[in-house]
Formats: C-alpha cells, sequence, structure tokens
C-alpha cells in the first residue's frame, strides 16, 4: 500500500467532507457514523462522489463494512492503484 497515495486520499476525504458537510478536524481513526453524525445516506453520497471522481466503482459488500476515514482511504488507494494498472 503506497502511503503516499493513502494520505492524498485522507486530504481528498477531509476536502470533501468540509465542502459537503461542513466537517472539520477528523483523523484517519475518525468513525463516520458515531463521531461525524453520517447517516447512511450522507455516507452513500460521500461513495458516489469518490466514484465520480475517480471513475473507479466502490463493491457495495466492501464499503457497507467501511467504519473510519482510514479505512475508506485504504481501500479507495487499492481501487485506484487497480484501476492504474
Amino acid at each position: 500500500m503506497n502511503r503516499e497515495r493513502v494520505d492524498q486520499m485522507f486530504d481528498e476525504i477531509k476536502k470533501i467532507l468540509d465542502e459537503e458537510y461542513h466537517i472539520t478536524g477528523i483523523s484517519k481513526d475518525t468513525n463516520f457514523r458515531k463521531e461525524l453524525g453520517l447517516s447512511s445516506f450522507d455516507f452513500l453520497n460521500l461513495i458516489c462522489i469518490f466514484e465520480e471522481r475517480y471513475g473507479v466503482e466502490l463493491d457495495e459488500e466492501k464499503y457497507i463494512h467501511i467504519v473510519t476515514v482510514g479505512e475508506l482511504c485504504d481501500y479507495l488507494e487499492t481501487l485506484v492503484v487497480k484501476d492504474a494498472t
């Protein structure tokens, strides 16, 4: 896993959370639902934003188990790398 790319994903997630939901001050350990209060709809909207921006399709069977910002970073990094090869 490329840490630099994961860090870029983290920065992108922070930017989107700020733009879409006015949420700041997150870490990779931040829980989307418990700490940020994102509903299932909000989380799905976030997934759709990433699918559009990166031209990838996130697998529902995998993203429904994502709990933290860091887990989303790791998952997105694997998709972007896989798509680039």
